[in-house]
């Protein structure tokens, strides 16, 4: 078989099989990592009774964007409960933006930080914030990190109860 006739052959394989599967590159074919943790409990909460989960890119070009999706789900505490949920973002980030959440979750971006207050968190409840963060032009790993705490005092400060967050979810991109 020649050479195009081999290279034709090919492409119409990848096409039969649902994808440009020889032409993407590393950022377009980045695996989707998701990362999840039980979130600290600030009051008489179950700490395990509410997770938070981290959706990310693997890999990232220079000058790109990742996109963080968090999804924080309260599995079976009864009554109104409010999540602090916070982030911390590395040098290699230079625009982070809240772009999409529900109208119950108030967020303020200090950079490198983000804190969001996630209210109405009733049993069987879940709620998803998304950032987008632009990545600037050095190569390396991009970090943030994620932790969260969980109070059903709805007049709780954000900073102090932003204190009491022992665990994190560390989400790591490659920059390329």
């Amino acid at each position: 078989m020649s050479h195009p006739a081999k290279r034709l052959t090919a492409a119409a394989l990848a096409a039969a099989l649902g994808g440009t599967l020889l032409f993407q590159s590393p950022a377009t074919s980045a695996a989707t990592v998701a990362a999840s943790s039980t979130t600290a409990s600030a009051s008489g909460a179950a700490a395990s009774s509410f997770r938070y989960e981290v959706y990310f890119q693997k890999y990232v070009r220079r000058g790109g964007y990742l996109t963080y999706t968090v999804k924080v789900h309260n599995k079976n505490v009864r009554g109104q409960h409010y999540v602090a949920l916070v982030g911390d973002f590395s040098r290699h980030f230079r625009k982070i933006k809240v772009i999409d959440k529900p109208r119950s979750v108030t967020c303020s971006i200090h950079r490198p930080a983000l804190a969001c207050w996630i209210s109405s968190l009733d049993k069987g409840d879940a709620t998803t914030v998304k950032i987008r963060a632009w990545v600037g032009s050095r190569r390396g790993t991009a970090t943030a990190k994620f932790g969260a705490v969980v109070t059903d005092n709805p007049d709780a400060d954000l900073d102090e109860l932003a204190d009491e967050i022992d665990g994190h979810i560390t989400a790591k991109s490659k920059v390329l």
